[in-house]
């Protein structure tokens, strides 16, 4: 049986910036924006950068920012989805599109985003909002730019890269979130993606003529007027761009990364990566915390049993740590859900492994990666998903994950039942040996467990 589906193809390194734009889809799907959001907001402010005529240091520190600048998004999640009920990702579309401060436009703004249901509860969750809304929003923001400055620098960027995510809220005229910044007191780079950010949305969804207008309108109070002014004639590039697909769209992206500075990804800086955007994914729900880095202890305890060389098992942490970054794509209110979830909600779900492969695929010679990370829901019988393999189609390195995920879903609280004690955990993994599980992986996993090899400390990791 294979360790791995597809043959080893990987280069020895590849661009950062080719790894970011194929991680930004994820954080399209997480911020509930459409498909290549953060790359045309990428476009948009390094043509910002361009007419500003930024030296070459700042346009590197800026061009990380924008692929990066919704990084801390996940971490919100779940209250949004507390607050509004429904998807948690309608709302976050308006919050960028929207000014709801004030008690008719935040009533308003509830009653456009929050889930269907009998009037009198959405108003009252409506009026709570207006009464709690300003202490929302800053929770809200606060924890956003605190999870998205702390994730950057973990990736290695600088201190400027890092601020630059913090302050993107910031408003020019001291009426933004989480600090009160005013005017040239905001980092110069913020108000670049604040203005690129804003205008993207308005041009997917209203046009680029309505883009700038609104970019106009927001002129002295959201954003920097020497911005807007340097964005008044973009609208034949906003056009442009709003008509790429997505294969056009990266190189698009590819090609405006400042050429004399790119930043090229060796084992090392991909393992960081791949931690960092674990982080991303486990911050959405409260029941995940943690899981990626877990599982991925885990599966290495596993294939180091089943005799992975050191390369093998570096590929399969990467794999580990990204195998749920699909799951970006599954809104709060079927993760978080406290009951059963019906049909509908099921095949939500079951579609997570396909996005976790579209993300990762697009990123050059991580195809067998891709490959091993979307296949964790496979089972040996053929009753798994998305693609219904069976047996040998399965390769070994996917069945060590699917392993490791069983084992650390069963093993903490999910919001329908509590923690399973690991003994009860196993037994139920036994059912599924040789017709769900590999045997191999369940007698590895279960002697890794009885030697102490993945510590108490390391499970909860």
């Amino acid at each position: 049986m294979r360790l791995f589906l597809l043959p080893d193809n990987r280069p020895d390194a590849v661009r950062v910036s080719d790894v970011l734009a194929a991680m930004s889809f994820a954080l399209d799907l997480a911020d509930g924006q459409p498909a290549g959001h953060a790359l045309r907001t990428t476009l948009i402010g390094m043509e910002l950068a361009r007419r500003l005529d930024l030296p070459l240091r700042e346009r590197c520190d800026l061009y990380y920012a924008l692929m990066l600048k919704d990084v801390g998004c996940s971490s919100t999640s779940a209250r949004v989805f507390e607050a509004f009920g429904g998807t948690d990702r309608s709302p976050r579309r308006g919050l960028l599109r929207n000014d709801w401060n004030g008690y008719f436009r935040a009533v308003r703004f509830h009653l456009a985003y929050s889930a269907p249901g009998p009037w009198p509860d959405r108003l009252r969750r409506a009026a709570r909002l207006v009464r709690d809304g300003a202490q929302l929003t800053t929770e809200l923001v606060e924890t956003r730019a605190r999870r998205g400055e702390q994730i950057v620098r973990r990736l290695g960027f600088n201190e400027r890269v890092a601020e630059a995510v913090a302050c993107i809220d910031e408003r020019w005229d001291g009426g933004g979130r989480p600090r009160g910044l005013r005017g040239i007191a905001v980092p110069l780079l913020s108000r670049v993606i604040a203005t690129a950010q804003l205008i993207e949305v308005h041009a997917t969804v209203c046009g680029a003529t309505q883009a700038i207008r609104a970019a106009r309108k927001q002129k002295g109070r959201r954003l920097d007027p020497q911005l807007v002014s340097a964005a008044i004639d973009l609208e034949p590039a906003l056009a442009k761009w709003c008509a790429l697909d997505e294969a056009t769209l990266r190189r698009a992206a590819r090609e405006v990364e400042p050429g004399d500075a790119a930043l090229l990804a060796g084992p090392g800086t991909l393992e960081c990566i791949a931690q960092g955007f674990a982080e991303v994914v486990d911050a959405k729900s409260p029941y995940t915390a943690e899981h990626s880095s877990r599982v991925g202890g885990y599966a290495s305890a596993i294939a180091e049993r089943l005799g992975f060389n050191r390369t093998e098992m570096d590929e399969l942490n990467r794999a580990a740590l990204l195998h749920d970054i699909g799951k970006l794509a599954v809104p709060n209110s079927i993760l978080d859900k406290p009951g059963p979830l019906d049909p509908e909600e099921w095949e939500v779900v079951r579609l997570h492994p396909y996005y976790t492969q579209r993300i990762l695929e697009h990123i050059r010679g991580f195809e067998r990666l891709a490959a091993v990370a979307a296949l964790h829901h496979e089972r040996l019988d053929g009753r798994g998903y998305f693609h219904g393999l069976r047996g040998e189609h399965i390769p070994v390195a996917s069945q060590v994950i699917a392993t490791a995920d069983i084992y650390d879903a069963l093993t903490t609280a999910r919001p329908y039942r509590p923690a399973l004690p690991e003994s009860v955990a196993l037994r139920i993994m036994e059912q599924d040996r040789g017709t769900g599980l590999l045997p191999e992986c369940l007698d590895a996993l279960v002697d890794s467990l009885e030697c102490g090899d993945v510590s108490r400390e390391r499970r909860a990791a």
